[in-house]
């Protein structure tokens, strides 16, 4: 950097400096740096000088991913003002506030308070992100690092992303919110089947031990059998596993009274039992229970997704099932309606449970709830079953099933502008207020 003789007196090696450059029209950065060497030449003197990029915590609050050994996501932005150079990075970790940038090449110039485009190779189809440099420093092996505190994400992109850290690199939703993302969809990540051996029966119960034993339910060391339903050696039993690890059960009782009896027939009052469904005509869910890490995301729906399908090729039409009233609440945003049954549960100190019925026009096309709730949840499954010729639609369903795809659709689609919307009259607000005071 040159300066004029007449500033000769005014620079000292060590002292601090700021500039401001503008590589392209229309475009500044603002530059700190310390002095280290000056020369007196004819035109005046040339200084040269470090950049000293402010450091400081760029996860903030959050606990942010990391990604060690072979965990990696890899990615490339295009510089913003060197015509059409392109640099990789690695992302040394995550969260909803940036990313800290990894081994970056020691020739690409990054200057705090840069706008960068990174292309994230989460997929076939790169997602595309947008932030502001900061903490620029170089690694032990030269590279370049630095944080890219992010200005939003889309709701496509941060689904991407915590699918992609939830299935890739083995994340659990609770690691996901702790780094500021939305962990709801994971559904599809997840594996269901029927318990088949006893390792598998064995997994279900250390399942429900664990989480009866969170709420109080039963004792941590209680023993394993006394986790044992009489209604399990008849019964169908779905587990939800995620990465080895049985993460959500539910039991499918399907009877015909007699020998095998349902759990509300032995502790419901006969004549409240006699008031609900036909056997011929209902089933009953029994012994659900998900780990509270993974309730926060839509795998109860996929838990409910997959009994459904199976009570339909048994041809039952209605599902019923017992709760709390913490977990009834749950169960109704999902379709299912509160009767006025109600019983005690002596297996677990007595506590009071809620008997709730969800009827097959719930599930098939969404009698009793909102279009876009029915769709997000029962919308796929329903159509399953009426391409695999399990069910059949009036032309009136197929009107309200294929109007509530659509509404969703319109939802989802114009979702991201009304946040931008809300976004752009909130900063409107702001500047009108700061302009009054």
């Amino acid at each position: 950097m040159l300066i004029s003789k007449e500033n000769l007196a005014r620079v000292k090696l060590t002292d601090q400096v700021t500039l401001k450059v503008s590589p392209l029209i229309g475009v500044q950065y603002r530059i700190s740096g310390i002095i280290i060497d000056q020369q007196v030449c004819d035109d005046g003197l040339k200084i040269s000088a470090v950049i000293d990029h402010a450091c400081s915590k760029g996860h903030g609050v959050l606990t942010p991913i990391e990604l060690v050994g072979s965990d990696v996501i890899r990615g490339q932005f295009t510089h913003p003002f060197f015509y059409k150079q392109n640099h990789y990075f690695d992302i040394e970790s995550l969260s909803a506030q940036g990313f800290y940038l990894t081994n970056i090449d020691a020739g690409c110039v990054l200057l705090s308070g840069m706008r960068l485009v990174c292309r994230l190779g989460l997929s076939e189809k790169s997602q595309i992100v947008e932030g502001v440099v900061s903490d620029v420093t170089f690694t032990s092996n030269n590279r370049l690092r630095c944080f890219v505190k992010l200005n939003r994400l889309t709701e496509k992109t941060e689904q991407e992303i915590s699918q992609y850290c939830f299935h890739y690199l083995k994340k659990t939703p609770r690691d996901l919110r702790r780094s500021g993302f939305r962990s709801y969809y994971v559904k599809e990540l997840v594996q269901y089947k029927f318990v088949e051996t006893q390792q598998e029966y064995e997994d279900i119960l250390l399942l429900r031990r664990r989480n009866y034993a969170a709420v109080r339910k039963v004792k941590p060391d209680a023993p394993l059998k006394s986790l044992s339903y009489f209604f399990d050696r008849y019964s169908r039993i779905l587990v939800v596993y995620h990465q080895g690890t049985a993460i959500g059960t539910a039991t499918m009782i399907f009877s015909n009274g007699g020998s095998q009896p349902m759990e509300l027939e032995v502790l419901l009052p006969q004549e409240q039992f006699a008031q609900l469904p036909s056997y011929q005509h209902c089933f009953e869910v029994a012994a659900l229970c998900l780990d509270k890490g993974y309730r926060d995301t839509d795998i109860l729906h996929g838990l409910f997704e997959h009994i459904y399908k199976n009570a339909m090729m048994f041809g039952r039409n209605h599902i019923v099932i017992s709760s709390d009233k913490y977990l009834a609440e749950l169960y109704k945003s999902i379709g299912f309606q509160e009767t006025e049954f109600n019983f005690v549960q002596p297996k677990y100190r007595n506590l009071n449970m809620k008997v709730l019925v969800m009827t097959d026009l719930t599930t098939k096309w969404g009698k009793g709830m909102h279009p876009v709730d029915w769709w997000r949840i029962w919308g796929n499954v329903s159509l399953y079953l009426y391409r695999r010729r399990v069910i059949r639609y009036s032309l009136a369903e197929r009107f309200r099933i294929y109007g509530s795809c659509f509404l969703y659709h319109c939802s989802v689609t114009s979702r991201p502008l009304l946040d931008r919307l809300k976004n752009y009259y909130q900063a409107k607000r702001s500047t009108l207020l700061v302009a009054v005071k």
